[in-house]
């Protein structure tokens, strides 16, 4: 091999700008990159925190057998939980930490939803519009670290959902064993 192309595949290896982790890309231009703890990165940017990336999450249960899939938006703070389902159960605002206190999360100008003091929404109140929509806004209690009695800031945040239904079919693929993800 030529001396200066190792070089520069080693320098490119070395800056991150090669990844070492299988990656293949779809006909519509989403990366599928897979990792060796058992996740899947979505996305059309190689920065898995852009907006738009997801991050997969099918780990298979040593008790039971069963895949407990997740979707995470590392940007916005969005998490999809499928449990060892093959739909979505929780949509939840995932930076959402104060306890006893609902948040609010809409989808593009849809009306509000309540969630639960975990931060969390039955799926089959919101998912249908997600997977339609653009943006999806959470209004969530952050603990104040700073402040002497811990008292929770609102807070708004937001993820796009660009990738979204791509990230669920993932899921989907998982599921039915055409794509092999291991710890």
């Amino acid at each position: 091999m030529n001396r200066v192309l190792l070089t520069a595949i080693v320098a490119a290896t070395l800056s991150g700008c090669v990844s070492p982790n299988p990656i293949s890309t779809t006909s519509d231009g989403y990366r599928i990159e897979k990792f060796s703890q058992g996740t899947v990165s979505v996305g059309k940017s190689a920065n898995l925190l852009a907006a738009g990336n997801w991050s997969v999450s099918c780990p298979t249960d040593a008790m039971t057998d069963k895949r407990n899939c997740s979707i995470t938006s590392l940007s916005g703070g969005l998490f999809i939980d499928y449990g060892s389902s093959s739909t979505p159960q929780r949509v939840c605002a995932l930076s959402h930490d104060a306890p006893g206190m609902t948040a609010l999360v809409r989808v593009d100008s849809h009306p509000a939803v309540a969630t639960d003091a975990q931060g969390c929404v039955p799926a089959g109140r919101i998912i249908h519009q997600m997977r339609s929509g653009n943006t999806f806004l959470a209004r969530v209690g952050a603990i104040n670290d700073w402040s002497p009695d811990l008292r929770p800031v609102i807070k708004d945040e937001r993820a796009s959902l660009e990738g979204l239904n791509k990230a669920m079919e993932t899921v989907a693929v998982i599921q039915s064993g055409r794509l092999t993800v291991r710890p």
